[in-house]
């Protein structure tokens, strides 16, 4: 009969599986690539079935599975909550990620890993060495009639973050935004990041040079590198509550994608 730990191997192994995120069509044709290179060799010989071996594996399945469940390993902190497509809820989670006071416990670290995956360096090394301030609904006007979803604001850099989920482009708030940084003087370092399900760049075809696209899939993957890389958080609090939102901002891009 399989033993205890084996079944808990098999039960992790099984939840680590990776999503599939390639397209039908696009998996379906790199298969086809690949078997049309595999050399052609001998059919290999069927298994002999294990008549009792799979009845103890039947029999032990249900136990093993229920303690499986019972340790919450299939829980979402996130979607309990209700956080769901809500840009507001989805924005103050990931305000409070790349907030480098936060209670997580990472620093700027996820700051950073996130601005050095956009490609920009020199703003990843200021928020490595200074403290700057995360806020959300950030007004950028004296009207208040200019909010941006995510201000990341240091002595020496800013970074602006538009959040969408299920929300259109609205009007010419990324221009807005744009200008915003541009009107700011001194030596400042800035960006502004466009986040949506699919990482569409802008609408105006003359801001792509100027604002970053960033699909809340890639976002995940920054995640779930950070926790990958420093051994052990996994497992931990602050490790276990990353991944989970890694996993439930993946499934936004999911959705936007099956509802085209």
């Amino acid at each position: 009969m399989p033993s205890t730990a084996q079944f808990d191997a098999l039960f992790q192994s099984w939840h680590s599986l990776p999503p599939q995120a390639a397209a039908p069509s696009t998996a379906m044709a790199a298969f086809f690539k690949a078997w049309h290179r595999l050399p052609a060799r001998q059919a290999p010989r069927p298994p002999t079935l294990d008549a009792r071996r799979l009845a103890d594996f039947a029999a032990a399945f249900p136990t093993a599975h229920a303690r499986h469940l019972r340790s919450g390993v299939r829980a979402n902190a996130w979607r309990s909550a209700g956080v769901g497509q809500d840009e507001v809820r989805n924005s103050a989670v990931l305000h409070w990620l790349l907030d480098g006071f936060g209670d997580h416990g990472q620093g700027p670290d996820l700051l950073v890993a996130l601005l050095e995956h956009l490609q920009l360096p020199h703003l990843a090394r200021l928020a490595q060495k200074a403290p700057y301030h995360a806020r959300v609904e950030r007004p950028l006007s004296e009207a208040g009639d200019s909010r941006v979803d995510i201000a990341i604001e240091g002595t020496d850099f800013t970074v602006l973050i538009e959040a969408k989920v299920d929300a259109p482009e609205t009007g010419d708030q990324l221009q807005r935004y744009h200008t915003h940084l541009c009107n700011m003087r001194g030596l400042h370092q800035r960006a502004l990041v466009f986040l949506t399900p699919d990482g569409r760049p802008p609408r105006d075809v003359a801001l792509h040079g100027d604002i970053r696209p960033l699909s809340w899939a890639a976002l995940a993957d920054v995640i779930a590198v950070h926790v990958a890389r420093h051994p052990g958080l996994a497992h931990q609090p602050a490790g276990l509550l990353l991944n989970q939102f890694a996993d439930h901002i993946r499934g936004l891009g999911r959705k936007k994608r099956k509802q085209r």
